[in-house]
């Protein structure tokens, strides 16, 4: 089983800091900040203000080149480094470095830059993407029958590993949140049976 674990945007912006003091340490100076789509882009962003460095993203789609003299790569999470190696063939400087505020310990790509290792095989819900990756998890269980907000947080731990504490802590009242918005998509809908709230699935 995959385990999923929840992070706020303070830790996020803790990262990006640790990450930002190792380049100015460093004294590396880029003159660019690439991030690619979509999750280096919020890091970048962060980084671009501790930097004072401009902050573009890179779209494997368009399959463009980024020039510049210096180039920081940045990414949220380094798990195989397939999408860092795909961005450095993008990149056309003469000093480029890379960074990302969380990998995986035996990952086979090792960043120049890195906010923290990650120990163990879990999937990180970073503070950007909560609602696409919960979203995606609560219609996983909802698949599987109708259930109540008790039933429904109860199954993201015993078939994710999110942890409950963990998500509140981390993200305060947000699976409330995440159950209107796909109810707002018509994706989900809610009913009542003796005074009790459910969700299922949109017929």
């Amino acid at each position: 089983m995959e385990r999923y674990v929840v992070v706020n945007w303070n830790y996020a912006e803790m990262l990006c800091r640790k990450v930002a003091m190792q380049v100015l340490e460093d004294s590396f100076r880029p003159e660019k900040i690439v991030a690619p789509a979509k999750g280096g882009w919020y890091a970048s962003m962060i980084l671009s203000d501790y930097l004072g460095v401009e902050a573009v993203s890179l779209d494997f789609r368009r399959n463009e080149e980024i020039s510049a003299e210096r180039i920081l790569i940045v990414d949220d999470f380094v798990n195989t480094g397939k999408t860092m190696r795909k961005a450095l063939s993008m990149i056309s400087a003469e000093e480029v470095k890379t960074s990302a505020l969380l990998m995986f310990q035996n990952s086979e790509f090792v960043p120049d830059y890195l906010g923290e290792y990650v120990a163990e095989n879990v999937w990180v819900i970073f503070p950007w993407n909560f609602v696409e990756d919960t979203s995606a998890l609560i219609l996983n269980v909802l698949e599987k029958g109708e259930q109540d907000y008790y039933g429904i947080r109860n199954a993201l731990f015993s078939e994710f590993g999110l942890d409950p504490i963990n998500l509140e802590i981390s993200q305060p009242s947000k699976l409330f949140e995440v159950l209107h918005i796909l109810e707002k998509r018509r994706l989900i809908e809610r009913f009542e049976e003796s005074g009790k709230a459910f969700w299922r699935l949109k017929k």
